[in-house]
């Protein structure tokens, strides 16, 4: 995972806050918690309150010497009351059957597993994370596994779900590890959200799935079906732009730069600026933005590369439909190159990394149906779409000059298919 927030001032303030810990030889000023000996995660976000001044908060990941709830630091996601009820109704007949099963008695494994992980799905119903649009728990998730012990645990949710609880915007974070060396963690090194827990649900928490964010811009992996920018009506007010207001209110009113059809998922840059967004408007309209999707189209594509230069218009008979229209159709160039033929559901397709150097509405499924005689798998406009059928185009990397440091930045996002 990249940066979800940049790091820069907050590690300054908790890199003092640690300086201090270490001078008393404690978590909390009162000395009752002492940090000798111990490993853990700290963590520390900026954000700026309804009133414009800056705040800074701390979290520890976990808990800390047993203890959720100590003085100057952000309380867990959860009740504590709520969590030691249900420990404490699980705790000992669990250990009665790990001892029974030490005993010999290995049959009892499956009961004793099946006790755990409804133990476990009882904290996790205790969970409720604070989001700029509400709040949301684990089953509004709707994750497609029980998620691993200790998620929403960490430094970063907690000070998230704090920070959004209030209606501050965030503008820093930072999580450092503390203690003995391991393979996976060095003493005093800042490390980014994890993987394994925190991705599965900080763009829950954010509402996007964020994978970069700086004091300029944002990148978003848009998720298909969900529009770039706001559409006509109420019910499709609801988009990438909106939400990212909502989470970063002193962003331009409109803070995007550019879009994806609904359908297609993937990188998006937005800014928080003006100035930032002419800086990169300005890139995307010279066309010196480099972007490449991948694609699986519902066919066997022969060639191995190429180029597709089709000119393409609306066809205002048939709104949205963009078709191919030699003489009146505006310039569109697009390059493939085909990554692999695969079989999927008895159908041959082919994987394709389209390069387009132009930006036309709906070039690369036009250029698809049209040019390559493959429309994208899923297309309901230009090809055929079955039942929970997704359109398989995504946008996968993202690079432009950064409006701040004058150097290239890139971005990639993996395709889900």
């Amino acid at each position: 995972m990249l940066s979800i927030l940049s790091e820069e001032k907050a590690e300054a303030a908790l890199r003092e806050k640690i300086r201090e810990m270490e001078k008393r030889g404690s978590l909390d000023e009162e000395g009752l918690h002492r940090i000798e000996g111990k490993s853990f995660m700290l963590g520390c976000l900026i954000a700026r309150t309804k009133q414009g001044q800056e705040t800074v908060s701390y979290a520890f990941s976990g808990s800390f010497d047993g203890s959720y709830l100590i003085k100057g630091w952000v309380p867990p996601c959860f009740s504590v009351s709520s969590f030691e009820k249900i420990v404490d109704e699980y705790d000992s007949i669990i250990h009665c059957y790990s001892d029974r099963i030490e005993l010999g008695e290995k049959d009892l494994e499956p009961v004793r597993r099946s006790l755990s992980n409804e133990c476990q799905a009882k904290i996790f119903g205790n969970y409720t994370f604070h989001t700029p649009s509400g709040s949301v728990k684990f089953a509004d998730m709707k994750l497609k596994a029980m998620p691993p012990t200790g998620t929403g645990d960490c430094a970063a949710a907690k000070l998230l779900s704090w920070c959004f609880k209030r209606g501050w915007e965030p503008l820093s974070l930072c999580e450092i590890y503390y203690g003995h060396d391991s393979t996976l963690r060095q003493h005093l090194h800042s490390y980014p959200p994890c993987d394994e827990k925190c991705a599965l649900i900080l763009k829950h928490i954010f509402t996007l799935d964020i994978i970069y964010s700086d004091d300029d811009i944002v990148i978003v992996n848009k998720e298909a079906g969900m529009l770039s920018v706001p559409g006509k009506g109420e019910d499709k007010a609801d988009c990438v732009s909106s939400r990212v207001k909502k989470i970063f209110p002193s962003a331009p009113l409109l803070p995007s730069i550019h879009r994806l059809d609904m359908d297609t998922s993937g990188l998006l840059v937005l800014a928080k600026n003006e100035k930032a967004k002419s800086f990169i408007s300005r890139q995307f309209e010279e066309r010196s933005v480099e972007k490449t999707y991948i694609a699986l189209l519902d066919g066997l594509v022969k060639e191995e590369r190429g180029t597709i230069d089709l000119p393409l218009r609306l066809d205002t008979d048939n709104r949205p439909y963009q078709i191919v229209d030699l003489e009146k159709g505006k310039k569109a160039v697009t390059q493939f190159e085909r990554l692999s033929v695969e079989i999927i559901d008895e159908r041959t397709v082919t994987r394709v990394r389209f390069t387009p150097h132009t930006g036309r509405t709906h070039q690369l499924r036009v250029h698809s149906a049209s040019g390559l005689k493959c429309p994208i798998l899923g297309d309901r406009l230009y090809g055929s779409r079955k039942e929970g059928e997704r359109l398989a185009l995504h946008a996968q990397s993202l690079s432009f000059i950064h409006p701040s440091t004058g150097e290239r930045v890139s971005f990639s996002s993996p395709a889900p298919f």
